[in-house]
């Protein structure tokens, strides 16, 4: 039988007796299991580029020298020295030749100065490629999004390294303190590249246990959140980062964000967990403010925490503001709270001249349902423009209530517009859609 370390060498199949542990000896092996969890890498610490490292098999910092376009532009080859290895392609600097194809990607082409992190796997050598470039090994980026990081200038292409070296690190088995950990995150917070950026805000969950910031990182932190050359999913995932941290020294910051509509409602929103938020009369002054952006975040943020009791307030928005996109944004917000209450603002913006607002009440009528929604239908059916009314009507044909029938019979024989008593009674005609 193999040596499996089950017993001594030379103790036949003999086993001794179970040996209990002492409550105290538990106790220490607890501690020092505790003690290594502490000291290993926090789960938090840069997880997008831990998986792009995983996932690369030759991973390399350096720049972009030249690109060879053929086949008309669909496919080039990019020529990329790499002057940094953390993983594959030998000693530095390191030649290669990178495929990219162009038709069909929605990726930025690499043009000659670039610098950054590239995350590479060899290139699938299709048919196509063979008949179209010149013999050679060629590699090309990993799919998904950050398998090139690019750096904004020389001092963020060496931040970059210094970074990948400690991630590296991490994926080795190896751990960060507590302080290397929170500089980790901070140098990713000053990076320039979005992909950077999020995983700096994934780590800021581990600054609960110590949410004083410097002064250099809270203006680090600062920067961040007010760049507005980053997507807003990523700004967004910083916003509520600082919340969840408490990081209540960011109050001034989230204050500043005045835009796009989707941030500043997360910085709002932000500034309530905070205990910071803005009062409803500042609320109610943002509702009649120059730019629509802000009516609309702030007429989202009113319903969001009043519900029906904003209705008074966001109403006149939904129905009368002069921007139509700012009356479908906030009509749609209304329709979300799926309330009866909203019915007759629902009903005004319903005879909106504009379709797609059209369209939105009725959506949203049709999510309260009922016979609610049908009253409203039948009302809408004889009030306003007349295409209008036959909107109303074709949405209660669409109705599976058995509340909608008798209300359609009545319209079939009362309605004032012959066309829409034949529509009711007949239907569209055939081949009409």
């Amino acid at each position: 039988m193999p040596d499996n370390g089950s017993c001594p060498r030379g103790a036949g199949g003999s086993r001794r007796p179970p040996r209990f542990i002492s409550p105290p000896v538990v106790a220490a092996l607890l501690l020092a299991t505790s003690l290594l969890a502490a000291a290993a890498a926090p789960a938090a610490v840069a997880p997008r580029l831990r998986a792009l490292l995983k996932a690369g098999r030759t991973v390399v910092a350096g720049a972009v020298t030249d690109t060879t376009s053929y086949d008309d532009d669909r496919v080039a080859v990019v020529a990329f020295s790499a002057t940094t290895i953390f993983r594959g392609a030998g000693e530095p600097p390191v030649a290669l030749s990178l495929v990219e194809l162009h038709e069909g990607s929605d990726a930025p082409p690499l043009t000659a100065g670039m610098e950054g992190l590239a995350f590479l796997q060899p290139a699938r050598m299709t048919s196509y490629l063979q008949r179209t470039l010149p013999a050679g090994r060629y590699q090309q980026l990993i799919p998904g999004y950050g398998a090139f990081i690019a750096a904004a200038d020389k001092a963020d292409a060496e931040r970059q390294v210094s970074i990948m070296r400690r991630v590296l690190h991490l994926a080795g088995g190896g751990a960060l303190s507590d302080a290397e950990a929170r500089q980790l995150t901070f140098d990713l917070l000053a990076s320039g590249s979005p992909v950077l950026v999020e995983d700096g805000a994934a780590g800021l969950g581990d600054l609960r246990r110590d949410p004083t910031l410097t002064s250099a990182e809270d203006a680090t932190l600062s920067a961040a959140l007010l760049r507005q050359n980053l997507p807003d999913r990523v700004r967004i995932a910083l916003i509520h980062a600082v919340a969840d941290a408490r990081l209540a020294s960011m109050v001034p910051t989230l204050r500043q964000i005045g835009s796009p509509p989707p941030v500043m409602e997360a910085a709002w929103k932000a500034l309530d967990q905070l205990g910071a938020g803005a009062s409803d009369d500042d609320m109610r002054q943002r509702l009649a403010s120059d730019d629509p952006g802000t009516r609309i975040a702030a007429a989202r943020e009113m319903l969001a925490r009043s519900g029906a009791g904003a209705l008074a307030a966001v109403s006149p928005v939904a129905i009368r503001d002069p921007d139509p996109s700012v009356r479908l944004q906030v009509v749609e917000a209304v329709g979300a709270l799926e309330d009866p209450a909203a019915l007759p603002t629902l009903e005004q913006a319903f005879v909106d001249e504009a379709i797609n607002q059209r369209q939105a009440a009725a959506r949203a009528i049709v999510a309260i349902g009922g016979k609610p929604a049908v009253d409203a239908l039948g009302r809408l059916a004889v009030q306003g423009p007349v295409d209008s009314q036959r909107y109303a009507v074709l949405v209660l044909m669409t109705l599976d209530s058995p509340d909608a029938r008798p209300v359609l019979a009545q319209l079939a024989k009362t309605h004032p517009d012959a066309a829409t008593r034949d529509l009711i009674t007949h239907g569209f005609p055939k081949g009409e859609h």
